[in-house]
């Protein structure tokens, strides 16, 4: 039976989420501070800074117990309590005043705590330069840095680096359009736009990782509840040029490793991803966007021939009627992670098998805004991300502990007198799913002041250990969060 196994701090993880979301790039103003001979150079930019307050159950792990009466790993999800306020309930005595065992409730205890942090997108400062070729010919070449306000695991004598997030060239002619550099990548980018654009554009959302032991960044918006982030990577893509509202982009990135799995961190070919939109106005008020992508790309033993593939789909559509904003999300595929894509984690793998088998994921999110005043918008959304088993999740199957192993059917290598085999746990579960729902409001005071207000509850959920103790339900946390902060763009 396995106690211990590889687990990523959720710290990492919540900077790989938060850092993997920036405003795409057709929303953002440009200030130009040049136009001369045909050169525009500009800028672009935001600072923000919210108030964050989390409170909620600790993580449940070291309550939860197998039918056998051992202790059980959960994998992927949830949070730690790390360096966050861990609350404890006092100490207990019996009726002599001797003192009790804790229990596992004892163990468990409560998170709570108020943070300083920046905002889903972060403080950004991006510098362009654009030249008009010829009529029909526009060259760009942009790049952005990324800061934080929060400091790693709050120690203010620690320098919060600057991230270089975006670089890229961009040439756009009656062909359609070629971008090199690093950028926004087309995997589930539909999905980060909706949770961008309808709810946490100025906002914060879920922070990532309560405790950012590992390291500091923005928030995560609803990513990891419904919506795969879908990050920068270095890569070449091209896009064809609209055709009756359709358009094609096919790309070329860099590939992924799985860092962590053990044997499976080697890569030989870039990662191909692709999306196809089609967008049409609804006359003078409105609007509405259908989209669909995906990826593909192999990984390979380090040791053997041995390989494995991660795949996947995203889809949805954003209607605009209006002052009423909607967006429709979801995703499926083999190993594409459980927060943002490709996402590293023991969520994804089985680090036991002797091939790389990868477990799957689905997510669905639906995103509302209201913007019933020009300095008022109101939001609204829901969404959860699921991991299914393999069956190697459930019991093991193999002798590799010093415990028999589960036998593979009801009438071999059983005990005459214990007729009912015994189960071998395999020591974990994992992740079944997480959900989020929020809701917030957003106050535009002037064109480059925002204000925001906003609830996210988080419920995280894991599958029951095999064998289970009798009564005993879904290892569950759950935890509040209420943000309210201040955004400044230009």
């Amino acid at each position: 039976m396995l106690r211990r196994v590889f687990r990523p701090t959720q710290a990492l993880a919540a900077l790989a989420v938060a850092g993997s979301l920036l405003v795409p790039r057709a929303a953002s103003a440009e200030v130009t501070l040049v136009d001369k001979d045909g050169w525009k150079v500009f800028i672009t930019g935001r600072v923000q800074a919210f108030l964050n307050y989390n409170k909620g159950d600790g993580h449940p792990e070291p309550g939860v117990v197998d039918g056998n009466g051992a202790s059980v790993v959960l994998r992927g999800g949830g949070q730690l309590p790390a360096d966050a306020y861990h609350e404890y309930p006092a100490a207990r005595t019996d009726a002599n005043g001797v003192p009790l065992e804790p229990t596992a409730a004892d163990r468990v205890g409560k998170i709570e705590e108020m943070r300083l942090r920046t905002g889903f997108v972060g403080n950004v400062l991006g510098f362009g330069i654009r030249k008009q070729i010829n009529d029909t010919t526009d060259v760009l070449a942009y790049t952005a840095v990324t800061t934080y306000i929060d400091s790693t695991t709050r120690r203010k004598y620690l320098e919060v680096r600057p991230d270089w997030r975006e670089s890229f060239l961009k040439i756009t002619a009656p062909w359609g359009s070629v971008t090199a550099g690093r950028f926004l990548t087309l995997f589930s980018r539909g999905a980060t736009e909706i949770t961008y654009l309808y709810g946490f554009k100025y906002g914060l959302g879920w922070p990532g990782s309560v405790s950012s032991i590992s390291g500091s960044g923005p928030g995560a918006g609803h990513v990891g509840f419904g919506v795969l982030g879908n990050g920068f990577g270095g890569g070449i893509a091209y896009a064809t040029p609209l055709l009756a509202g359709a358009q094609i982009n096919v790309a070329l990135f860099d590939a992924n490793s799985l860092v962590g799995s053990g044997q499976w961190e080697r890569v030989k070919y870039p990662r191909a991803e692709t999306e196809i939109t089609f967008e049409k106005k609804l006359g003078g008020t409105g609007m509405f966007k259908l989209f669909a992508n995906g990826a593909w790309q192999k990984v390979y033993n380090k040791e053997t021939p041995a390989n494995g593939t991660i795949l996947g789909a995203g889809y949805g559509g954003r209607l605009e009627v209006g002052p009423v904003h909607l967006g429709l999300a979801g995703h499926y595929g083999r190993g594409v992670g459980l927060d943002f894509a490709l996402q590293p984690s023991e969520a994804i793998w089985d680090s036991r098998m002797p091939d790389l088998k990868m477990r799957t994921f689905s997510g669905y999110y639906a995103q509302l805004m209201v913007s019933a005043l020009k300095s008022l918008d109101l939001s609204a959304g829901a969404g959860m991300t699921a991991v299914k088993q393999n069956a190697e999740d459930k019991v093991d199957l193999t002798d590799d502990d010093g415990t028999p192993a589960t036998p593979s059917c009801c009438d071999k290598n059983l005990d005459p007198a214990n007729p009912t085999p015994k189960i071998d746990s395999v020591g974990f579960v994992t992740i079944k799913q997480q959900l989020g729902i929020s809701a917030g409001a957003t106050i535009h005071v002037t064109e480059n002041i925002h204000v925001a207000l906003e609830y996210f509850r988080a419920m995280f959920q894991w599958y029951r250990p095999t064998p289970a103790v009798a009564g005993t339900g879904n290892p569950k946390q759950n935890l509040n969060v209420v943000n309210a902060g201040l955004t400044y763009t230009w």
